[in-house]
């Protein structure tokens, strides 16, 4: 299965883009949808449902690279939390996508609620622009000091 880590990987990678369009999406259609007094209609739920499947697919390729990438055993050594790299992908990354993941949930839960338009569209609003900036914050962007990684990234079955 170790093997097979880098498709993981790089699946993983491209995957967020995928999340990041359709909560971009999601934001903007609940902007829209509380400015103009809009009705909460099958798109909405449609691609906050897609979202909510790109999140759920992408904590499952998370878990995997976490557990067979040996990152759940690097919270068992010393120092791991001085370590920059370590912390980030061992903590920092996991947890925050974790809490970033639950907040699209509950955002696609308020959707399926029996509540006035306007109100839908707010708590799903700030559920997902929360999350956003979670994903923004925690996603290792190539530019990011020690724990970037390629903004694109290329399919290598290397070490």
């Amino acid at each position: 299965m170790a093997s097979s880590l880098p498709y993981v990987t790089y699946i993983h990678s491209i995957l967020r883009y995928f999340i990041l369009l359709f909560t971009v999406i999601v934001v903007i259609q609940c902007l829209v949808g509380m400015l103009g007094k809009k009705k909460f209609g099958k798109n909405n739920k449609i691609t906050a449902l897609l979202l909510l499947i790109c999140c759920d697919l992408q904590l499952l390729l998370g878990i995997m690279l976490y557990t067979l990438g040996g990152w759940f055993h690097v919270l068992e050594s010393p120092g791991v939390m001085r370590n920059t790299y370590s912390r980030f992908y061992a903590v920092e990354h996991s947890v925050g996508m974790i809490i970033a993941i639950i907040l699209v949930h509950i955002g696609y839960s308020i959707g399926k609620k029996n509540i006035d338009d306007d109100r839908k569209f707010k708590r799903i609003f700030w559920s997902i622009f929360i999350a956003l900036a979670i994903f923004f914050a925690t996603i290792p962007w190539q530019g990011r000091q020690v724990v970037g990684r390629p903004d694109m990234p290329t399919l290598s079955t290397h070490s």
